[in-house]
């Protein structure tokens, strides 16, 4: 899948249809940005805009992957080329049994590195009250890569803001490493999520003004539990395992994106966190920094026991996962786990699941 040719194809098609980037942004709820990212074959639509792109510009969901028009003859033969071609190029010949992954509600409350029972969130505006998050209960045992699947609008950012301590919820309780943080005082948040939660995000959140390696030993420093030399060393390792040492001594605007955000997954790690969130955290990457991006969180799950969550609307991202949440309309709509199947086999089940919430066909002609 040649994401450069795609996004070459949807700007001719576009422009066919004589509509600037904004107007179809516009007509997708998207930003400019998002489709200039697109047009310059810097990322992919999400998933929930497949349908509705394709629609708009008068094509098929095969010929948008196959980045040009598919004669109706070869229709057929194309469907499955392209298919396995996504499939290979993105996900690779990786057939490895992960370790067993936990079902949602089976685990002892001990080994759970987060509790999720029964939350739900409202928001008032004017006379109406909106339900963002409706009675929502789930388990993430320690070790685990979760992710969580929706379309805009869904709930999964403001669920991820509410375990983040972000936001309070309406009612139910969220517990985090065995501590209920439902009702926190707000004095207290912050602590928290100094201590005991990690960030990764999409736009890398790292200060200009500081060097990596002082990036990463500010949130060392700030929990205050290590010494200047453990500092230095937890970097060093950090780094080494990262392949991120040639630029410690950098500034993050002399670093590439891909470069960054492993910057950002070892300044979430290292002071040891019980829980990693990260939000859409390739969305401002390309594929290749995408997918060294999603083989780090592998590494850090295997070989530093990190527990992640990850929202994530790209169905390739969510099958380096264990276990996805599928949400919609605020609701715990269904969950995938991927137990003994390959990536390859993973990735298909989550387009069906996908297929089956949003009530359209996995794989459109």
């Amino acid at each position: 899948m040649d994401q450069n040719k795609i996004g070459v194809f949807i700007s001719d098609q576009r422009k066919i249809k004589g509509w600037t980037q904004s107007q179809l942004a516009k007509k997708l709820g998207v930003t400019d940005k998002a489709v200039s990212k697109w047009e310059n074959g810097l990322s992919l639509p999400d998933l929930s805009l497949f349908p509705p792109l394709c629609s708009l510009l008068g094509i098929t969901l095969n010929e948008l992957f196959a980045g040009e028009k598919i004669p109706e003859e070869n229709l057929k033969e194309k469907t499955d080329q392209i298919l396995m071609e996504v499939i290979k190029n993105y996900l690779g010949y990786d057939k490895k049994i992960p370790e067993k992954a936990h079902t949602m509600d089976d685990s002892p409350s001990a080994c759970n590195a987060l509790k999720v029972c029964h939350v739900s969130k409202n928001y008032q505006t004017g006379p109406d009250a909106v339900l963002a998050v409706n009675d929502v209960s789930f388990q993430i045992p320690y070790g685990s890569f979760t992710g969580i699947m929706g379309a805009s609008g869904s709930g999964k950012t403001t669920l991820l803001n509410l375990i983040a301590t972000i936001d309070t919820p309406t009612s139910g309780e969220i517990s985090v490493g065995g501590q209920c943080i439902s009702a926190l005082p707000e004095k207290d948040k912050a602590k928290f999520r100094r201590e005991r939660l990690g960030f990764v995000f999409q736009e890398y959140n790292l200060l200009d003004t500081l060097t990596v390696y002082e990036n990463i030993a500010l949130a060392l420093s700030l929990k205050n539990t290590a010494p200047h030399c453990k500092i230095s060393e937890t970097i060093q390792d950090l780094s080494k395992k990262l392949g991120i040492t040639p630029v410690l001594d950098k500034f993050p605007y002399e670093i590439s994106g891909g470069q960054k955000q492993r910057c950002a997954c070892a300044r979430a790690i290292a002071p040891n966190p019980d829980l990693i969130l990260a939000d859409e955290p390739t969305g401002a990457l390309d594929s290749h920094a995408a997918r060294a991006l999603l083989d780090t969180f592998l590494m850090l799950r295997k070989d530093y026991g990190v527990t992640i969550l990850m929202v994530t609307h790209d169905a390739l991202s969510a099958s380096y996962c264990d276990q996805i949440l599928f949400m919609k309309n605020g609701k715990m709509e269904t969950s995938l786990i991927r137990g003994e199947k390959s990536k390859q086999a993973f990735f298909t089940g989550i387009l069906e699941k996908m297929a089956q919430i949003e009530g359209g066909d996995p794989y459109v002609s």
